[in-house]
């Protein structure tokens, strides 16, 4: 009961968005800083912070879309970009060139965020919907 509450105040959406610019930042920060550090003679890749943003990236993302889809407004657009969003990101992150991973994992990271835009925008008009229907019916 306390963990559904918890759940229930927890914005997943504004967590997902959160993920997924640090994972951009991070992707498109990364070169630049490998390429000034090392004078420095520090060291800059840090491969188990990439693992653990892809690893919560649809983790988070699956538990947003699945709540405003199943509770509130039952749109399967924001799933679509979400699903497009993360496959654009692991092609760019492992399967891609290099001269078209940044422009793939910076794409996807956008699709991502567009998803969970999304998503708030939705859920927020169903709660307007019901809150009309509410209104009406005690009229």
């Amino acid at each position: 009961m306390a963990n559904n509450r918890l759940m229930n105040k927890l914005n997943l959406d504004m967590l997902g968005i959160g993920a997924s610019l640090a994972c951009a930042v991070h992707c498109v920060a990364l070169p630049l800083l490998a390429a000034v550090l090392p004078l420095a003679g520090a060291a800059v890749h840090y491969e188990p912070l990439e693992y653990l943003l892809l690893g919560a990236t649809p983790v988070v993302g699956l538990l947003a879309l699945y709540r405003g889809y199943r509770y509130q407004h039952r749109r399967i657009r924001p799933s679509v970009l979400f699903i497009a969003g993360f496959a654009l990101l692991m092609a760019g992150h492992f399967w891609f060139p290099e001269a078209w991973e940044l422009t793939g994992i910076a794409v996807g990271a956008g699709l991502l965020i567009a998803a969970h835009i999304d998503n708030i925008r939705f859920c927020r008009k169903c709660r307007v919907k019901e809150h009309e229907v509410v209104t009406r019916k005690a009229a």
